[in-house]
């Protein structure tokens, strides 16, 4: 029985992952080829850059209300409407004609779309896994997220060799569609709260089973745990990680003249050393057993990081990727702290799914505001100015979360 139950979180964890990864490349199909999308719609930056910007405000929207419904709507069936609605949007855009308006409309819709996949996710994970699995999980989910960013990288020059910028949507949306499928098929059985296993033989009823063991008033629990600290610190995290997630591709052709195709190729870099960190960050937080504390320490690496590149980024392409994959790769680990790791805490209050989706709605906050900011900064003051903006916010991460380290400790035990 027990080698069955196994096999069956197993494959649930590979499914949950499958899908985080579908999500991640309709999600980032037009960053991958925004630099691409420029130049052949013949505009600047800010502009084309408000396309993911809408995305991403709806996004965070999306997240606190799918985060509130995920903990009454079946979670199956919210992710399920997700990936329909992200496929369509995908295969829809370049229906669009290079309209900008109309882009900007359907990308928010698609942001929207994609927020039904975390909160709900959360909660299927933490309802039908064991608080050991649960870890597993979240970080293989999370480990996902980085290999549809390789992938959506990888394919999107090869398509606008083929085809133009138009035939990445296709393919994705397409993609999406197929996960339609599996999905629905896949979730007909799931594990149970009692098969789940605490890795040392012992049954147990799930890492997060929404039973309310303590009444809070909200203004309570957001004192204790230092809620608002934390929202201001994963709106930094997102301002970096997205910021230069998006802009990377445009930061190497502006500077080193390499064609766009290559330019987006260096993207690559960015999520295998996300991969790396997350991997890092969770070895970390089992040492040290104290997520804020865990953030500080990557915010910290993050900033030195870009303290360096402000002398260093114009002299050498290798170099400045290296240091850009370095401060995104500490982002994903302040994510896996703060936004996948952290509302497991607040189980008890019975709000894990609305924790989730505030949580990471924050981060679309920090990453609306960079799609468009730093490509106002960067084309009216340069990237070096730009470069500097980053100093301060990785800075202001690290030291807010230092501020709350004892503070979240305390909430926590």
């Amino acid at each position: 029985m027990h080698q069955k139950r196994s096999k069956q979180a197993s494959a649930f964890i590979a499914l949950c992952a499958i899908v985080y990864f579908v999500s991640y490349i309709t999600r980032n199909s037009y960053s991958s080829a925004i630099s691409e999308i420029t130049e052949a719609l013949g505009t600047t930056k800010d502009v084309t850059g408000l396309v993911g910007t809408a995305a991403f405000l709806t996004y965070g929207i999306g997240q606190i209300i799918c985060g509130v419904l995920g903990d009454y709507i079946a979670p199956r069936y919210m992710i399920l409407m997700g990936v329909c609605a992200t496929s369509v949007c995908n295969l829809s855009m370049p229906l669009m004609g290079g309209n900008i308006t109309a882009m900007i409309v359907l990308w928010g819709i698609n942001g929207f779309a994609q927020a039904m996949f975390w909160p709900p996710l959360v909660r299927l994970m933490a309802e039908h896994l064991s608080g050991k699995d649960y870890n597993d999980a979240v970080v293989a989910v999370t480990t996902a997220s980085s290999v549809g960013n390789i992938f959506v990288y990888i394919l999107s020059p090869i398509c606008i060799a083929v085809s133009g910028w138009n035939l990445i949507f296709y393919v994705t949306g397409i993609a999406g569609f197929a996960m339609v499928a599996f999905w629905f098929l896949g979730t007909r059985t799931l594990p149970t709260p009692d098969a789940a296993d605490d890795g040392q033989g012992h049954k147990k009823s799930g890492a997060a089973v929404q039973t309310v063991t303590e009444k809070v008033p909200l203004k309570k629990m957001m004192a204790a745990s230092g809620l608002v600290v934390i929202l201001c610190c994963i709106i930094l995290q997102g301002m970096l990680r997205d910021g230069l997630t998006t802009w990377m591709p445009s930061l190497i052709s502006d500077t080193f003249a390499l064609p766009n195709a290559v330019s987006i190729l260096t993207g690559v870099v960015l999520p295998l050393f996300a991969i790396v960190s997350i991997k890092a960050s969770a070895m970390v937080q089992d040492r040290l057993h104290n997520e804020v504390l865990c953030a500080a320490i990557f915010f910290g690496i993050g900033f030195v990081c870009s303290v360096l590149m402000l002398p260093l980024f114009s002299r050498s392409v290798v170099l400045t990727v290296i240091l850009m994959s370095l401060i995104t790769a500490c982002m994903h680990g302040v994510n896996l702290m703060l936004i996948t790791r952290a509302p497991i805490h607040f189980a008890r209050y019975g709000k894990i799914s609305t924790m989730s989706g505030l949580l990471n709605a924050f981060t679309y906050i920090g990453s609306a505001a960079s799609t468009y900011g730093f490509a106002w900064l960067s084309d009216r003051f340069g990237w070096y100015f730009t470069i500097g903006s980053w100093v301060v916010t990785a800075g202001a991460g690290m030291l807010l979360c230092m501020c709350l380290t004892k503070k979240w400790k305390k909430f926590t035990e």
